[in-house]
């Protein structure tokens, strides 16, 4: 009943951040404990092709804001010759242009990543950076609470494919 409140309250975050920002895509990318990251709950999705999406630490979008712990955003992403997909992966499977990035923080270290995203070229304000990294902090909270409920991070992050 607690996992279904926590991935609730998830939700309502990804929704209303969403919509705060009018982007057409919001997700959360969480990282387990043998380093692969997953995107664990969206909203504004087109399809559920992002379940089979898991990376490595430094690869796609996730990986390298997870390394860096800095957010990131590209505003007019296009395929160019010799790009390797594997780079690209949530923006191909959702077919986004431009998307804010910002890390997650769980007991002080990154271990997730917040993105927004519109599915046409776009530049990002400030405050959309602020609000974004406003939330991923909240979200972080959330996590870190629900993490220390539990006493143990492998229950923090089940994927059955049941999320969002």
């Amino acid at each position: 009943m607690v996992v279904e409140k926590l991935k609730a309250d998830i939700m309502s975050h990804l929704d209303s951040l969403r919509n705060l920002t009018a982007t057409d895509f919001c997700s959360l990318a969480l990282m387990d404990d043998q380093n692969i990251i997953r995107w664990r709950y969206v909203s504004g999705n087109r399809n559920d092709r992002y379940k089979r999406i898991a990376l490595r630490l430094g690869r796609g979008i996730a990986g390298q804001v997870i390394r860096s712990g800095r957010p990131m955003y590209l505003d007019s992403f296009k395929m160019k010759a010799g790009d390797d997909p594997k780079e690209y992966p949530i923006l191909l499977a959702e077919n986004l242009k431009s998307v804010l990035a910002a890390p997650v923080t769980i007991n002080h270290k990154v271990q997730g990543v917040l993105m927004i995203g519109y599915r046409y070229p776009a530049t990002y304000t400030d405050q959309q950076l602020l609000l974004v990294e406003d939330v991923a902090e909240q979200l972080g909270s959330m996590l870190q609470a629900r993490e220390k409920e539990r006493g143990n991070v492998i229950y923090l992050y089940p994927f059955n494919g049941s999320e969002h």
